[in-house]
């Protein structure tokens, strides 16, 4: 992997079978653009976004230090599986989808996921509209 700053870098994290692969993601990398199109994000050489799998993530203990977003849930995504529990539910929909975090992002870590693909996109759709991405993108970059 290429050399990051773990307190520049954020993660984004899907899990290693075919079914997150395939539908969490196209997601991941839609929150990557939105990350990357963030005025926060700005022109700097070690701030960077990068989507993996959360065998990687699970491997790599350096860069499970870096912010990190967890996408798809956590019967599919065991960095999400790590989560669940230890992250109060921000926000939440007729049970059919969660963002959990840590208001103040003392820990800077977030799980995105719903019961499907339409409500783990719903979901994502709502951590960037209702500025919860900008907030969570100046607690890392001030």
């Amino acid at each position: 992997m290429q050399e990051i700053d773990v307190n520049q870098t954020i993660l984004i994290v899907v899990g290693t079978e075919l079914k997150p692969e395939e539908i969490d993601r196209p997601l991941a990398y839609f929150l990557k653009s939105a990350i990357e199109s963030s005025p926060l994000f700005g022109n700097h050489p070690f701030r960077k976004c990068i989507v993996i799998s959360d065998a990687l993530y699970e491997h790599d203990r350096i860069i499970a230090a870096c912010p990190t977003v967890a996408i798809g849930g956590p019967g599919v995504n065991r960095a999400a599986a790590r989560m669940v529990e230890k992250l109060p539910v921000y926000l939440s929909k007729d049970n059919k989808f969660y963002i959990q975090l840590e208001k103040g992002f003392k820990d800077p870590k977030i799980s995105i996921w719903g019961m499907d693909r339409e409500s783990t996109r719903e979901a994502l759709e709502m951590f960037i509209a209702n500025g919860i991405m900008d907030d969570f993108l100046k607690s890392i970059w001030p």
